[in-house]
């Protein structure tokens, strides 16, 4: 591991045709370097000519956004987006006829349908033809689909990803450890997913996950499209890239072979994301000794106080203060119950909004139920209620595009519903109509008297519109059944809370996980045991670096902080207290 302190700080590449590493901290302005990096190279570039483009691939869709809109450039030279987004639109789309068929010329994709990715959340009609099919005609899994073991399996089913074994195949597996515990609780025979898979693709379902695995196979099948993919983008640059998976290390690498060049930039007590298959040394790996080395090693997120406390918790970057930041308040550990962290805070600070991030989604609704929060997700009963899967989509994509109109992103809230349209029956509809459809929809649902119309009656509604004028038919009826009592239950503003487009939300508990990317005036770190507290904050140092990710979790956490971070513990002896003072913090019983 290089020595980070000692490396140069990066303020401009000497040659734009330097492959280069950048290790840098939280709120240290990668994105604003970044752009500037991304603007230089279009400006003195010889190897783009007319069609080349710039490549840059980020975490989330937000950042690529906030890339995007910032660029005071030619935006058309650039594609700017997840790796999922990166890979589906040039080569899972292009080359999808490479994956129509397995290896025994039967059909492994309905390509036909292929319109995008989704989130993969299970349906229930996929469900019961994988339960159907591994059953064999006989009663022996139908177990898995009772009222008691479905939402277990449906969860178990929404945590599968691709992986590779010691042999360096490909293979379906949970993303968490726990849920491998739910899978043998309810008996689900794990070694079927491939199977349930199988299923999903022959219907045309593509989802998140699947955009690695297809990207993986069609490289494997054809590796000329590397040519391709090389000529289209000279430079490719990767943001967060600790966070990187091996499947997508695999792919960067194989595309970064020969011709383009490559920048990385991430931060090693950032990476968080071992259960999805990170690995921090992929980054550390990456070109090494083939790549220039740089820092950026000023916050310009949080106080100076912050920064002191977040320099405590690792040895190997000393982030400096940033311009013109004042020293603020120190950090304050809150001990007692969260309820009353919550109070305290609420009484002395009644007119600043508290953020409260926590490690678990549990800990997400324990702490939810303990304030006061209604926790159940709607969206998840909206899928597990309605069997009908062009319904169920329909009206999904009707809220994603309220979400996305609200963010003021008209392009992607009429492609929401073009593809669901697209999907159920309106695939011969002119793209004009196709875009009456969904302006008209999206301008009803400006109207607050129709948000407040039950799901069920706004969906009638509009499908008997489109009927009418189009001549063709959205999904199915509502008969009697689950799916009805649902709709009328429930309104279109019951359900939109439950809707995400991104992971800056207004919500006030929330997973660490969530909030990476995001920063907050006022922040607080929920520890569920003193224990925690002890090994990931007194003895920081001692478990930044190592290979699970609890210490560095909860070192994310602290530094979403911008103005004032408390952290909140349920209990404390003389000795934490004196550890406490030592690292120059504050502490309140609450």
């Amino acid at each position: 591991m290089p020595d980070i302190n000692s490396l140069p700080h990066i303020s401009t590449l000497e040659n734009i045709e330097t492959d280069f590493k950048v290790f840098a901290g939280p709120g240290a302005g990668k994105t604003t370097w970044l752009i500037s990096h991304l603007e230089r190279v279009l400006r003195e570039s010889n190897r783009l000519n007319k069609t080349g483009k710039i490549a840059c691939i980020t975490y989330t869709n937000v950042a690529a956004d906030e890339i995007q809109n910032r660029l005071k450039c030619d935006k058309n030279r650039f594609d700017i987006s997840t790796i999922h987004s990166f890979l589906f639109r040039n080569i899972v789309k292009p080359f999808s006829y490479l994956i129509e068929k397995n290896d025994d010329a039967e059909v492994l994709f309905d390509t036909s349908k292929l319109d995008g990715h989704d989130e993969h959340i299970p349906r229930r009609d996929m469900i019961e033809s994988w339960v159907r099919k591994i059953s064999e005609g006989k009663t022996k899994y139908w177990y898995l689909t009772s009222a008691e073991n479905y939402p277990k399996l449906s969860k178990c089913l929404s945590d599968i990803d691709w992986s590779f074994d010691e042999n360096g195949i490909l293979q379906v597996k949970f993303r968490n450890r726990w849920t491998n515990s739910t899978a043998s609780e309810i008996r689900m025979p794990s070694s079927k997913l491939f199977d349930y898979k199988q299923i999903c693709w022959r219907k045309g379902f593509l989802y998140h996950e699947d955009v690695l695995y297809f990207s993986h196979l069609i490289i494997s099948r054809s590796p000329r499209i590397l040519e391709f993919i090389r000529i289209k983008f000279p430079y490719l640059f990767i943001d967060e890239f600790q966070d990187t998976t091996e499947i997508q290390t695999w792919i960067i690498e194989k595309i970064t072979e020969s011709n383009s060049k490559v920048g990385i930039v991430g931060d090693l007590a950032q990476s968080i994301y071992k259960f999805t298959g990170a690995k921090r040394t992929d980054f550390l790996n990456f070109k090494n000794g083939d790549a220039s080395e740089f820092k950026l090693n000023h916050n310009h997120r949080s106080t100076n106080r912050i920064v002191d406390f977040l320099n405590l918790l690792r040895p190997d970057i000393n982030q400096e203060y940033g311009q013109n930041k004042p020293d603020g308040s120190f950090v304050k550990i809150l001990i007692g119950t969260i309820q009353a962290a919550k109070t305290w805070y609420e009484e002395n600070y009644p007119e600043n909004t508290l953020y409260i991030l926590t490690r678990k989604n549990t800990t997400v609704s324990e702490i939810n139920n303990q304030l006061g929060v209604a926790n159940s997700n709607l969206l998840n009963d909206l899928y597990s209620n309605d069997s009908n899967p062009q319904r169920v989509k329909f009206i999904h994509s009707i809220l994603m595009s309220i979400r996305l109109h609200e963010k003021g992103d008209l392009k992607n809230a009429l492609n929401e519903i073009f593809k669901s349209v697209r999907r159920s029956g309106g695939s011969q509809i002119l793209k004009l109509s196709l875009r009456r459809i969904a302006i008209n929809i999206i301008d009803a649902l400006k109207v607050d008297e129709n948000r407040s119309k039950s799901i069920a009656e706004f969906y009638l509604e509009v499908k008997d519109k489109i009927l009418d004028e189009y001549g063709f038919e959205i999904g199915s009826g509502l008969r009697a059944g689950n799916a009805k009592s649902f709709y009328e239950t429930h309104s279109i503003n019951d359900i939109l809370p439950f809707i995400k487009v991104d992971t800056k939300s207004d919500e006030f508990v929330r997973t660490i996980h969530s909030a990476k990317g995001t920063e907050f005036e006022n922040t607080l770190v929920h520890f569920e045991t003193i224990n925690e507290f002890r090994n990931y904050i007194i003895n920081g140092q001692n478990h930044i670096d190592s290979l699970e990710d609890d210490c560095r979790i909860y070192y994310v956490g602290c530094s979403r902080a911008m103005k004032n971070l408390y952290i909140s513990i349920p209990d404390a002896n003389e000795a934490d207290i004196e550890n406490i003072e030592n690292l120059s913090m504050e502490y309140v019983r609450v």
